[in-house]
């Protein structure tokens, strides 16, 4: 650059650019609503009935004596049975469903050109 050639104070424009707090505003709503809308999720539903007293109540606590807890279990087994067993005695025999039979189509088509398939 020649030295005869001043080139003055450098200016630089500033950019105009938009205004960010509305968009930290709705960000900022954003996240609470989520927030609230989590808490909401984590909290329960119904609120549980309040379990009475069974020194208060002698009717409840004689109901609760007298109902046992229930033990039996109930347990279901299959067993496949070999060519020339029998079911054993009191059982409940289930037969196996037959497979639906296969059906091929052959589709045979002649010219009459030629006769040939």
């Amino acid at each position: 650059m020649p030295a005869d050639r001043d080139p003055g104070p450098t200016t630089m424009r500033s950019r105009s650019r938009p205004d960010a707090n509305p968009a930290r505003l709705m960000l900022g709503l954003a996240g609470l609503a989520t927030a609230a809308a989590f808490t909401t999720a984590m909290l329960p539903s119904v609120t549980p009935a309040p379990v009475p007293d069974p020194a208060l109540d002698p009717v409840v606590a004689a109901v609760e004596q007298v109902q046992p807890d229930p033990s039996v279990k109930h347990v279901t087994q299959y067993v496949q049975l070999r060519a020339g067993q029998t079911a054993p005695p009191q059982s409940t025999v289930v037969v196996r469903p037959k497979p639906t039979p296969r059906v091929t189509v052959k589709v045979v088509t002649q010219t009459k050109q030629s006769g040939k398939p």
